[in-house]
């Protein structure tokens, strides 16, 4: 028999805590050149401010897109903010940037930053003896790795439980097209065609600028958010045309599913449109926010689940899954995505259908269901006099 004393057993697992995720990780994959012992080509560069730019000789002379593009993102998202970074030769295309198959930059690079990666972007400028395919209103190169990049996405994604989405550059612009590409129209709901420019000579899309952006807001928010502030004061279309100039456009170039720079009267500086993905509205990730916000999910439910992999479970005397065991699952999942999005979702329900033979399938189906934040693009406001003394029939 024991001695008389207390014996106390700490007990773990019951604060709801979960890890946090990195939801403003971004990447870019941008042409330039190598600068002697500081910037490789193809080589994989963790940024966290424009200090860095200095530590890797990059300029405005010597690698003037990466140090635009690089710059724009920290006047959005700030210094601390974590970049990945890889440079290829100026001749990579943009679907080359892309490619699906092992090894190509895009790929590279998403594999070099370990999973952290949850916005992307590519820009290149083209070299002066490359001839872009306007066709379709906008260069081709662009459209073709649209679709290679939906690839790779959707591979990390299901595979790797790595998602992550992408924005593309409409370079190119031509407004005379009659046969313009139209986004709304595609089915590459991961990828974002950017159509704004903030390089007044030579025209590149906004890529950093409105990446950085994406990564300073939570996964629920629109890049076009007026309370966000300005995008910027000068900004243009890739075409060179001002935003102001290209205000008869914009509806058009809205409606066909491009991330343009537009004016609102009563406020400086330039506002994006809103978030459209290149899908049509009908697509429940039609908007970068929805996309950005089930990616999160998708993520903490794995990694809530995944600790449960080959654990025994309980099953009741007809030996179909318990319902206390259903109830435990469905906790755990509430838990962990109502802690972790609190503010970016309005609700959320796990739920682990009655009924499962687990002694015969190993295998568990559950529901999950989230009720993403609405978000305003129109008020329609009636506005009008009233007379007290005056009685309506």
């Amino acid at each position: 028999m024991p001695r008389p004393n207390v014996n106390i057993t700490l007990g773990n697992g019951n604060m709801g805590r979960s890890a946090a995720t990195d939801d403003g990780v971004a990447a870019m994959v941008l042409t330039g050149a190598a600068v002697d012992s500081k910037l490789e080509l193809n080589k994989h560069y963790q940024l966290s401010g424009t200090a860095d730019l200095i530590k890797m000789g990059i300029s405005a002379e010597n690698n003037p897109l990466v140090y635009k593009e690089v710059t724009a993102f920290y006047e959005q998202a700030g210094d601390g903010a974590e970049l990945h970074l890889l440079v290829v030769a100026p001749a990579t295309t943009l679907t080359q940037m892309c490619d699906s198959t092992a090894g190509s930059p895009l790929r590279k690079l998403i594999d070099a930053a370990s999973g952290r990666v949850r916005l992307a972007g590519v820009n290149r400028i083209a070299p002066e003896e490359y001839e872009a395919d306007v066709t379709q209103g906008i260069d081709g190169d662009a459209i073709t790795a649209a679709e290679k990049a939906q690839a790779v996405i959707e591979s990390y994604a299901s595979g790797k439980v790595n998602p992550f989405r992408l924005l593309m550059p409409a370079p190119a612009f031509d407004a005379d097209s009659e046969s313009l590409f139209k986004p709304r129209e595609a089915s590459y709901n991961a990828v974002c065609f950017v159509l704004a420019s903030d390089d007044e000579t030579g025209h590149t899309a906004a890529i950093g600028r409105v990446l950085g952006r994406a990564a300073s807001l939570s996964v629920h928010q629109s890049i076009g958010r007026v309370k966000s502030g300005s995008i910027g004061t000068k900004m243009w279309l890739t075409n060179g045309t001002s935003y102001t100039e290209a205000d008869g456009m914009a509806d058009m170039l809205h409606d066909a599913g491009y991330i343009i720079p537009l004016g609102y009267p009563r406020r400086n500086g330039a506002y994006l449109n809103g978030d459209p993905a290149a899908a049509p509205v009908t697509d429940d990730y039609a908007q970068l926010r929805y996309g950005r916000t089930i990616d999160k999910a998708r993520i903490i439910v794995y990694d809530t689940l995944i600790g449960e992999i080959l654990d025994n479970v309980e099953s009741g005397s007809d030996g179909t899954l318990s319902e206390g065991q259903c109830a435990s699952y469905e906790m755990m999942l509430d838990n962990a995505v109502l802690t972790q999005m609190n503010g970016e979702i309005d609700a959320f329900a796990a739920t682990v259908p009655a009924g499962q033979n687990v002694l015969s399938s190993e295998t568990i189906t559950v529901v999950c269901q989230i009720q993403p934040k609405g978000v305003v693009e129109t008020f329609e406001v009636t506005l009008e006099f009233t007379n007290p003394a005056v009685k309506s029939e």
